[in-house]
């Protein structure tokens, strides 16, 4: 009985909108899984309600407190969603729906997603490069995709 290869699950993801494909090995088509979005990650601060830094009571009035920093609230909203992407490929992989992963995602945004994969995630990633394709039609993103997890010859 011929093993028959599970597709690898290609991430095209900035911090605003992802796309979760599928490609069978060999083949240069891309199969849309799911499409992300999160409106909230080409907001502003501001627009956010960013947390402001400042002083924090943490005894009873003796004058004893800290100073909590400021949290960006972009900066959480980014780690949010590269979170959720990242359990999409996490989940992908534990359950022995594909069995390679690439990431093609803005910079820096590649990284906070690469740093919420899974031990088996990471070794199951094979090519993770800091580009944003979102903007691009399926049939560039097709071709670019292809190129770039084309074996060197």
């Amino acid at each position: 009985m011929k093993h028959t290869p599970k597709p690898t699950w290609i991430l095209i993801a900035n911090a605003s909108k992802g796309f979760c494909f599928e490609s069978v090995h060999g083949k240069p088509k891309l199969n849309l899984l799911a499409r992300y979005e999160d409106p909230l990650g080409r907001a502003k601060g501001i627009e956010l309600g960013d947390d402001r830094g400042g002083h924090e009571s943490m005894g009873h009035g003796r004058g004893s407190g800290t100073y909590s920093p400021r949290t960006d609230a972009r900066t959480k909203e980014h780690d949010n969603f590269a979170r959720e992407l990242a359990k999409v490929l996490n989940d992908g992989i534990a359950a022995h729906h594909c069995e390679a992963l690439a990431i093609f995602a803005s910079n820096p945004f590649l990284g906070e997603i690469k740093s919420h994969l899974s031990e088996q995630a990471m070794k199951a990633l094979g090519t993770a490069s800091a580009t944003d394709l979102t903007s691009f039609d399926q049939r560039e993103l097709t071709r670019r995709v292809d190129q770039a997890l084309r074996p060197l010859s």
